[in-house]
């Protein structure tokens, strides 16, 4: 059953529910009351038929015929009967009730009034003290009239409560119709989604806040996801070029060494050649590895960002005797720490530092803090060869290198995957030429 029509019927549910209780609240209320009202008409009736039968040596007789003719309206003398205290019957025209019971008469005696009820009539008993003794009236009304009205009360409670059951299923129906078409838009375009378009964010023009919220959550997973895809997707791309080269380099160093005999020194400069070969294979395997994310999880976690640059800084110093000139304009300190993964933001801020050392042949470089709109900006600046305007929407591209480059080394995938572990990091790289000559490498946290 779908969750639309489950809710429908909790909800008819509960409205049956709750209705069946007022109704019995409103119907034991109503029966309640009216059975008050007929007591207390019943009481009257009983005192008008004391005055009219006892009173009767006492009135004058144009008022006494005014009582008999309002008796008679109001209830008929079958309904009417006069004992006295030894509970014998001395008017009236009631005939013999069992219901009257001696029991009852007591009572009205001692209380003065007293009243019951059975199935077929209501009854009222009352003292009426008079000058030839006191006397008990009893009076009764028949129930099936005041039966009828509950009856019909009942009857209009059951039907309202069944159209209102009927009304209500509908209406929730109706309801969650309008309710669930956001989740059905949502649910839509996530059908529509393949490994084409699944990184293609959910949009929900009218919706309200917990669906707004559920797509702006699942566009953030999928971001993440197809950030993630895509360092996946590209790996086989990375591994095949970054191996290719210095395995072919391997091969040809060992065919070449193998030809012909060759003295301790030629073997021992092959050998060195061999190692450099492996430590570069080696260091291309870290590197693809830590980016596929077989050495990492990608774990964000709260880290300094200028303890990473001091450590690449340190690096470059020591392995390529770098110039490098660091500006540290942020007050507060708190803004340096952000949520990271150090091995990738040393990988990504280390392959810019290094190509701003590389392309300005190993002119001074230029890193700076500061704050711009309250964001933590880093800035690389060099002077080197910088970058043709023509290269720029293509230079965070596989293998791409600026027409300018050729006299330097270069794979032209450093930029790529620094690239793609910034937008892991939700970290924006923006490319500036720096006149006259050079660049600027800038990052916005």
């Amino acid at each position: 059953m779908k969750l639309k029509d489950r809710l429908s019927l909790y909800s008819a549910f509960i409205f049956g529910i709750i209705f069946i209780i007022v109704s019995t609240i409103i119907y034991f209320t109503f029966y309640s009351t009216m059975e008050k009202k007929e007591m207390n008409t019943l009481e009257s009736k009983s005192l008008l038929a004391a005055i009219y039968y006892l009173e009767q040596d006492e009135l004058p007789f144009s008022e006494h015929e005014n009582i008999k003719n309002k008796l008679l309206k109001t209830i008929s003398r079958k309904n009417i009967a006069v004992f006295n205290l030894d509970n014998l019957q001395v008017n009236g025209e009631m005939q013999e009730d069992t219901s009257i019971s001696g029991d009852f008469l007591a009572q009205v005696k001692h209380d003065l009034q007293a009243s019951f009820h059975t199935n077929a009539y209501f009854y009222n008993g009352i003292l009426y003290n008079d000058n030839q003794g006191d006397f008990v009236i009893v009076a009764r009304e028949p129930k099936s009239e005041f039966n009828d009205q509950m009856s019909s009360l009942l009857q209009i409670l059951s039907i309202v409560s069944v159209i209102g059951f009927a009304i209500i299923y509908i209406f929730s129906q109706y309801l969650g119709y309008i309710a669930y078409q956001p989740i059905n838009h949502f649910i839509r375009q996530i059908k529509n989604r393949n490994s084409f378009n699944f990184n293609e964010p959910i949009t929900l023009k009218h919706s309200y806040t917990e669906i707004q919220d559920l797509s702006t959550t699942y566009n953030r997973f999928i971001n993440q996801v197809a950030q993630t895809f895509d360092v996946q997707k590209n790996f086989i791309d990375y591994v095949s070029h970054e191996l290719r080269t210095p395995i072919a380099a391997l091969m040809g160093t060992l065919e070449v060494t193998n030809q012909k005999e060759r003295s301790n020194q030629e073997y021992q400069a092959a050998l060195d050649q061999l190692k450099q070969y492996t430590t570069d294979l080696q260091d291309t395997i870290d590197q693809m590895m830590l980016l596929s994310g077989a050495k990492t999880n990608f774990e964000l976690i709260p880290i300094r960002i200028d303890e990473v640059i001091w450590e690449i800084i340190e690096n470059q110093i020591v392995y390529h005797q770098a110039d490098i000139n660091v500006a540290l304009d942020v007050k507060n300190d708190q803004l340096l720490t952000i949520n990271g993964n150090t091995q990738l933001l040393n990988l990504a801020i280390g392959n810019l530092i290094s190509n701003a050392i590389k392309y300005s042949n190993n002119q001074q470089v230029q890193i700076q803090f500061k704050l711009v709109n309250e964001n933590l900006v880093l800035d690389i600046i060099d002077t080197g060869i910088g970058i043709d305007p023509t290269d720029l929407p293509h230079i965070r591209q596989n293998f791409f290198r600026g027409k300018n480059t050729n006299m330097y080394q270069g794979k032209g995938i450093g930029l790529s995957i620094a690239d793609i572990i910034f937008k892991i990091h939700h970290i924006q790289l923006d490319i500036l030429p720096n006149h006259p000559k050079g660049s600027v490498m800038r990052l916005i946290f």
